[in-house]
């Protein structure tokens, strides 16, 4: 999971900090904050609901408003709050099973057991390096290089 979320971050900055790579770090926390308030697919909360057991208060809560809670007491608090957490980690624990018998289905459909002969063609990505831009944070539109060989 961890890996896979660097993948979405790195994605991210390559698409922003393509012509200003020194500055990559200023975009971090705007990501961040979007990342953690949208839905996800797999477990269709925001990752603040399954943490935090609420939604994170955005800049537009300023202009629409928030919901106000009844006064409650602590211990009132306390175990609302447990209950919901309980109830949210099931909902994504289930979730994400249902995901993942998914993904598996579709892996097992597009795997290809076949694999290559000797001697066929195929194309090998050889990526030109950019003097003076790290290769994770370049969208990949100026990496070019591709050569035609056989497996032999």
């Amino acid at each position: 999971m961890v890996e896979r979320f660097n993948q979405t971050l790195e994605r991210y900055l390559a698409k922003v900090v393509e012509k200003r790579q020194r500055d990559w770090d200023r975009d971090i926390q705007p990501f961040l904050l979007s990342y953690r308030s949208n839905v996800h697919e797999s477990t269709s909360v925001t990752p603040a609901f399954a943490n935090f057991g609420r939604e994170l208060r955005l800049p537009a809560d300023l202009i629409t408003g928030i919901p106000h809670d009844a006064p409650r007491s602590i211990t009132d608090y306390a175990n609302d709050l447990r209950n919901k957490m309980n109830d949210i980690y099931e909902h994504v624990r289930q979730s994400g099973q249902q995901t993942s018998e998914r993904m598996k289905i579709r892996y097992d459909r597009k795997m290809n057991n076949k694999g290559f002969d000797e001697g066929s063609l195929m194309w090998f990505n050889n990526p030109v390096r950019s003097k003076g831009k790290s290769p994770k944070l370049t969208n990949g539109t100026d990496r070019t290089g591709l050569w035609q060989g056989s497996m032999t």
